[in-house]
């Protein structure tokens, strides 16, 4: 998990399509069929990442965190999207919008 200073916003409830499950990191990639876009979670240690099966459809209960584009978390952002252009490129566009980063924290997931 990339360290910063994240601020707490809101717990939601979200509809997502499992895409990838990282044991190595504890982490999920999946597609929120609500917004139409892919996002990265953080798994909830007690969560069996075993049990998740990719393709399928859930629904997620989520911790939203954001935090302020600092130089910091800038170098962070880009050393783990080494080797991957488009995610660069998609860093790099995110810090010309001004938008804060998020980070989503999976703690409850369903059939």
């Amino acid at each position: 998990m990339l360290d910063s200073d994240w601020k707490y916003v809101e717990t939601a409830q979200k509809r997502i399509r499992i895409i990838k499950v990282d044991t190595a990191t504890h982490s999920i990639d999946a597609f929120d069929l609500e917004l139409g876009c892919s996002l990265n979670f953080n798994v909830d240690q007690q969560i069996d990442l075993e049990k998740i099966k990719r393709a399928k459809i859930y629904q997620a209960t989520v911790k939203i965190y954001k935090a302020e584009f600092t130089e910091e978390l800038e170098r962070q952002m880009i050393e783990s999207s080494l080797g991957n252009y488009e995610e660069l490129k998609q860093i790099q566009a995110f810090k010309k919008s001004g938008a804060k980063p998020t980070r989503f924290d999976l703690i409850e997931i369903t059939h």
